[in-house]
């Protein structure tokens, strides 16, 4: 995949558009909970898991 958005760091390792340099890879990403009162209530929308971090990578 060659679609890395410049500028933005994934640490979710189980993402299909994750990379090894902690990349996204999505093209585009959309991020969600209109309702979010802090960091930890936003969450990426564009997320897919991979069955195992090996097969990400």
């Amino acid at each position: 995949m060659d679609n890395e958005i410049k500028g933005i760091s994934c640490e979710v390792k189980n993402c299909v558009y994750h990379d090894k340099k902690d990349c996204c890879n999505a093209g585009h990403i959309s991020i969600g909970n209109e309702k979010a009162q802090s960091e930890s209530e936003t969450k990426c929308k564009t997320f897919e898991c991979c069955d195992t971090i090996v097969e990400c990578e």
